[in-house]
């Protein structure tokens, strides 16, 4: 991932989410993540279109 993509905050719920996949011990802690990274990367691009579509109405 570049280091010049923006990522959305945290939330609480993403936070308990991968506190809940760490704490069941069958996925390693590094996969989780990344997947959060990937997850977050990709909902701040979902996000700017949303808005960059809601600009042009």
């Amino acid at each position: 991932m570049a280091k010049d993509r923006q990522l959305i905050r945290w939330s609480m719920q993403e936070i308990r989410r991968i506190a809940t996949r760490l704490a069941r011990q069958q996925i390693h802690p590094a996969h989780v993540i990344a997947w959060s990274l990937w997850r977050r990367a990709h909902q701040a691009i979902a996000q700017q279109t949303h808005f960059k579509s809601n600009m042009q109405l």
